[in-house]
């Protein structure tokens, strides 16, 4: 690793100044000639949506036989027009003989997994309460759905799941601060009113985007009349309604680098990425109250008025031409460039993957913009060959130390053991190197960037776990030198429960591998484009290659290795981003502070979210089961020379996590206030949260250095990946093989031991693949929900084992099932968080345990095997 960090060293002033988002304007389809409309000026004020790989373009409104001042008639469409992607990139128009029921526009349009939900409007006859659902199963299909309560035109609408919200409108001429939620799977309850909107509003926009804790609904502009009110009042507002708390919350205003407040209202926009909202167009009312201020004059009888009014039609300025995006985690605006041509308003949006479509719209007063316009963003990125030589060094390293260690094995116990060589300090930066895998390094940052330090105590719980796993559970591992953990509950209950357990780990340590595979992949692919699948092959190969060549001890020294890459490259990244930081570490302070982003203590009594009592419970169930009952953690107990050696090592452990718990959270809060003081600098297109921080690396640190930090994540999940397989191959082939087979050789075992470590890991690349496929919030959420539902039974079996006597093999065998049970309908019918899953499936398993042992009571001889005992324990070894 020397020659790594002297090649990085050379280029850190090496800094690269690339522009992050990248965005593609183009034409892919038109409303002009289409026989289904009238005319060939297009529509505005649509519904629209995506249903498969179809554009679904419903209703509208436009002046084919005269413009307003021409004294025009106001034409509404009926049309339901399907546009599929053709393979130049443009929409053809398909046969589509589906009209909606009445002709409508100025209506509010949600897409979600049952269709296009198309809510209120103008009709011809007047405003409209009706609800449609446009649907397609083998060909296009309306139903109409509960009407709503009031008639709308010009509301918002979002959907989160099958929610489906709506926000203002108006009626009968005046703005409303209606608010109502659908649930598409109880319709038969129809329309449930929420607390108001804040103020009146129509012409809103609503957008449903994750704001780093959950999925929330943001309103944003909008303009009201008012009874009394003599002209249109337009607004920069922003609120947000969260779900859970079921109440809004005003946020920052629309502005740009801090200037006046944008007021907007009939825009368009739509969530990209993770945490992102991109708005096009709209109107910001300068010349629509001047208007409104002609037609009052003419109605009083005003001379010159009407021809006022006509010229501020024809002479109309445009609209926003602005492309403007929000950040939902940090609060900010910044735009990306100018709307090319003509910018609309009363058009809605449509997100298809990373692009945004603009079906339609108004270019001017009475004047339709025809064309479907298209904006794809992007990220270019630009890794780099100097960073790939540093990636390159990192992972041949990792090879030669595992060829390096293969000659020193002779049996299963140098490979799985290290034949007890590895040194006290060695041991403890191994166990800590192992729990902080690249779901630390990626993930807590990410965690503390969206959110806040309430998990911080989650971390600190190792202190308090320490001394209990020293005192209580360390001797049983090291005076009876079992060769897994599982291995003592075979001799203290049976081997039913022993195999339960090891298949329980098993299944856990696959899920784990695949998740510790997946995270780093997916976060190099957001920031290098480099293939998520190559990426979890090639991490994959390497470390199946290291860690079955080399045994435990190349694990071990390869995880002090890394834990030295994972702290510099930490401690690196965490300097350039206060250096960026408008204001300095001053700035970072303010900017954290003002926004509550250090708050770690909530003492509300919430069992659903992460409240101190919850982390703190969550994270002293999770550590005791980790440090009880995981076979990679336990396995570095008997690398060392003797029980005092490996009790150095665990508080070795617990004291090291304390100053990196700190440095990755304020790694997460400095990422916050680097990304709140330059907005602009962060991918739109980052498909998760946890690709936060690998996008800091690679877009801001000198090449070489991001080179090192990327190496750093693979460190972090090699590190546990190791640890993973070589604990896996431990339990198959002391567990399952050794038990099942007699008289075999040393050379027999050792085959086991690689192979199957090989297996695992090919298991757990298989299940990472697989894994890529899927939409994932949080991965440390994700891992946590896990350990919490596969473990918690584990750990408990040692506490039976270790505490309670009186418990049966078979009374601690249906603990452990009966747990698993509730545990799940816990998860399916409850809101209690996932982080209490170990507590409970530690308790829950104790007590059927106990229950069940009155029916079958334990007639095993137990003597040395349990905490009563401990003090006969000399005598039999």
């Amino acid at each position: 690793m020397i020659p790594v960090l002297l090649l990085s060293s050379v280029s850190l002033m090496a800094k690269n100044d690339k522009r992050i988002n990248q965005i593609d304007q183009r034409s892919i389809g038109s409303l002009k000639e289409i026989h289904e409309i009238r005319g060939d000026e297009g529509l505005a004020g649509t519904f629209a949506g995506m249903i498969g790989n179809s554009l679904i373009i419903a209703g509208g409104s436009a002046f084919p036989e005269g413009k307003p001042w021409e004294n025009g008639e106001k034409y509404f469409s009926d049309a339901i027009l399907v546009f599929e992607l053709a393979a130049d990139g443009t929409l053809k128009l398909q046969q589509s003989n589906k009209k909606l029921p009445y002709a409508v526009a100025e209506g509010a349009s949600v897409q979600t997994t049952s269709g296009i939900v198309c809510i209120g409007g103008l009709a011809p006859t007047g405003v409209t309460d009706e609800v449609l659902l446009i649907s397609s199963y083998n060909d296009i299909s309306v139903e109409r759905l509960p009407r709503l309560p009031v008639p709308l035109k010009s509301s918002a609408a979002a959907a989160i799941g099958s929610l489906v919200y709506v926000v203002g409108g108006e009626n009968e001429g005046m703005a409303t601060s209606h608010f109502f939620v659908l649930n598409l799977t109880k319709v038969s309850d129809g329309w449930q009113r929420l607390p108001d909107f804040p103020v009146p509003v129509s012409a809103a926009i609503a957008v449903a985007q994750m704001d780093g804790e959950e999925v929330s609904l943001y309103v944003f502009g909008g303009r009201a009349l008012q009874d009394g009110d003599r002209v249109t009042t337009f607004y920069a507002h922003v609120y947000r309604f969260r779900p859970s708390q079921g109440k809004w919350e005003k946020l920052n205003s629309i502005s740009l680098d801090g200037n006046k407040d944008i007021s907007l209202a009939a825009a368009a926009a739509v969530p990209v990425g993770a945490s992102h909202v991109v708005m096009v167009g709209g109107d910001n009312g300068f010349t629509y109250i001047q208007v409104e201020q002609a037609i009052s004059a003419i109605q009083a009888g005003e001379h010159g008025a009407r021809q006022r009014r006509d010229s501020l039609w024809l002479n109309h300025p445009g609209f926003n031409d602005r492309i403007l995006i929000y950040n939902t985690i940090t609060d900010t605006w910044f735009d990306e460039g100018v709307w090319e041509g003509s910018p609309i308003a009363v058009a809605p949006a449509v997100r298809w993957g990373n692009a945004v479509i603009v079906p339609g719209g108004e270019i001017r007063p009475g004047i339709r913009n025809p064309e479907i316009t298209q904006l794809t963003f992007s990220v270019q990125p630009v890794f780099g060959w100097f960073n790939y030589i540093v990636l390159g060094i990192y992972f041949g390293g990792m090879l030669f130390l595992g060829f390096f260690f293969m000659k020193k094995e002779g049996d299963t116990y140098d490979f799985f053991k290290a034949g007890g060589r590895i040194p006290w300090w060695a041991a403890g930066i191994s166990i800590f190197a192992t729990t902080l895998s690249a779901i630390t390094f990626i993930s807590i940052p990410a965690k503390a960037y969206a959110t806040d330090w309430r998990m911080f105590m989650y971390n600190m719980s190792i202190i308090l776990i320490a001394p209990v796993v020293i005192r209580y559970y360390l001797p049983f591992f090291r005076r009876f030198s079992f060769d897994t953990a599982y291995e003592y509950l075979h001799i203290r209950f049976d081997k039913s429960v022993r195999w339960l357990a090891s298949s329980l780990f098993v299944i856990f340590m696959i899920s784990r591998i695949a998740i510790v595979l997946f995270l780093p992949s997916l976060a190099l692919n957001a920031v290098t484009g480099f293939s998520v699948y190559w990426s979890i092959i090639i991490m994959g190969v390497v470390t199946i290659i290291y860690c079955t060549s080399g045994g435990m001890e190349a694990v071990v020294w390869g995880d002090v290795v890394q834990g030295f890459i994972l702290m510099a490259g930490a401690l690196v990244a965490l300097v350039f981003m206060l250096a960026g930081v408008e204001g300095g570490v001053r700035g970072f302070l303010d900017i954290t502070i003002q926004n509550h982003k250090f708050h770690t203590f909530d003492f509300h009594f919430d069992l659903s979210q992460p409240v101190f009592w919850v982390v703190l419970i969550g994270g002293l169930a999770n550590t005791l089961i980790s440090f009880t009952s995981d076979q990679s953690v336990v396995q570095r107990y008997m690398t060392t020379k003797d029980e005092k050696a490996t009790a150095r090592s665990i508080w070795l452990n617990g004291i090291l996590s304390i100053p990196v718990t700190i440095i990755f959270f304020l790694l997460g809060t400095a990422l916050y206030a680097y990304y709140t003081s330059n907005p602009e600098q962060l991918a739109v297109v980052n498909p998760n949260v946890d690709s936060v921080f690998p996008q800091f690396i690679v877009a801001q640190m000198p090449s070489g250095v991001a080179g090192l930090l990327i190496a750093a994540i693979f460190a972090a999940a090699m590190s546990t990946l190791s640890s993973n397989i070589n604990s896996v191959a431990a339990v198959i082939t002391t567990d399952f093989y050794k038990t099942l087979t007699k008289g075999d050789s040393i050379s027999q075992r050792m085959a086991v031991a690689r192979w199957s470590g090989v297996m695992i890991g090919m298991v757990g690349m298989g299940m990472a693949l697989i894994l890529a496929t899927w939409d994932i919030a949080s991965l440390w959420d994700q891992f946590n929900l896990f350990v919490g539902l596969l473990t918690g039974g584990l750990g408990a079996l040692f506490i039976m084992g270790i505490f309670f006597p009186r418990i049966s093999g078979p009374a601690a065998f249906a603990g452990t099932i009966g747990s698993l049970a509730i545990l799940q309908l816990i998860k399916n019918h409850s809101d209690l968080s996932f982080l209490l899953y170990g507590f409970i499936g530690l308790c829950t398993s104790v007590l059927l345990g106990l229950i069940v042992s009155l029916i079958i009571p334990n007639k095993k001889t137990i003597s040395g095997f349990t905490w009563q005992s401990r003090r006969k324990i000399s005598d039999k070894i």
